[in-house]
């Protein structure tokens, strides 16, 4: 009889155990309380789905064959501090169209944004988790840390998200009826080894992302910005419908820059350059003045020429000067 009650006990155990690893699970989807969140058995999971669907999702992660023991080059981008409780557990429209990132991981390869576009499939649901090189199939997270995964969802459907525990149990999540498009949500790295996340859609389930999850933290990672906050610190900005507004005055540096003919505003920061230095005036060649040269010799400008008297030692510039000093001489 004790060691029934203590049989009983050690189970009771065991499931509490369970069910709090549980209520963190995917960033706490059961804990907001808004979708229906079920916890599953490997066999449970693998009678539900197709044993092919899962194989051929699982294809190309980029995965290494055992789970990673430390953060390596396949970090996450992540944060230690938890999201916003409002925005834990939604499926949050992302702006990654308008606002493309440099790389998708698609076919065993990074492709730039427009390469990607052109070539994922429109009708094929995908999934993704935020690494710094871009958006990956596979990456390593520390424990206790937040990270987003990004969905796409081909037509309005309904959507089932599905956690692969290393232990072999699986929590499934019913996320509701989704709009076509991108969408974002945070994952939360409850307990140590692989993990494997994938979803379902009317068009069929999505690739698998697979996640380490360890317990050292040794690396320096790469921080997560968290742009919401920075936003909402600033009082002339709010956040509306996942993009930072502004409002308000010019920025005064950009403003005094601007001022300068030798400056420009660019990527936020002044840019000014020196100016090439202006040529040396010519030396100033005023033009002739006979007048002036006239005067300067003791002469006198009368009937558009220079008039002389050799009685003043000037030169003679004219007959009737000399006439006139000849008259004198022969007087005399």
């Amino acid at each position: 009889m004790v060691m029934d009650m203590k049989a009983e006990q050690t189970l009771f155990q065991i499931a509490i155990a369970i069910f709090l690893l549980c209520s963190l699970s995917l960033g706490g989807l059961d804990q907001s309380g808004n979708f229906n969140a079920m916890n599953m058995t490997a066999s449970e999971f693998s009678s539900l789905v197709p044993s092919s669907d899962v194989q051929s999702s699982f294809i190309d992660t980029d995965a290494p064959d055992t789970a990673s023991a430390d953060g390596g080059m396949d970090m996450a981008v992540y944060s230690e501090e938890a999201p916003l409780a409002t925005d834990i557990g939604l499926l949050v429209p992302s702006q990654i169209q308008s606002n493309p990132p440099k790389y998708m991981y698609y076919n065993g390869d990074y492709l730039a944004w427009n390469s990607f576009a052109a070539t994922f499939p429109s009708n094929r649901p995908g999934l993704w988790i935020e690494r710094a090189v871009g958006w990956a199939f596979y990456a390593t997270l520390p424990l206790g840390s937040w990270t987003e995964q990004l969905i796409y969802v081909p037509q309005t459907s309904p959507v089932t998200m599905y956690e692969i525990y290393p232990s072999g149990y699986v929590m499934r999540y019913n996320l509701g009826v989704v709009q076509p498009g991108y969408y974002y949500i945070w994952y939360y790295a409850d307990s140590p080894g692989r993990h494997s996340s994938i979803f379902s859609t009317n068009n069929g389930f999505s690739n698998a992302v697979i996640i380490d999850v360890y317990e050292t933290r040794n690396i320096v990672k790469p921080i997560k910005p968290e742009p919401r906050k920075e936003c909402e610190a600033n009082p002339l900005c709010d956040w509306v419908n996942g993009q930072c507004l502004c409002r308000g005055l010019d920025d005064p540096e950009k403003k005094k820059c601007e001022q300068s003919a030798n400056c420009a505003w660019v990527d936020n920061r002044c840019d000014c350059y020196m100016p090439s230095p202006e040529p040396e005036p010519e030396p100033f060649n005023p033009a002739p003045n006979p007048v002036a040269e006239c005067e300067a010799k003791g002469c006198y400008w009368a009937n558009g020429r220079c008039n002389c008297m050799g009685l003043l030692g000037g030169d003679t510039d004219s007959g009737d000067n000399q006439g006139l000093m000849g008259g004198l001489t022969a007087e005399a």
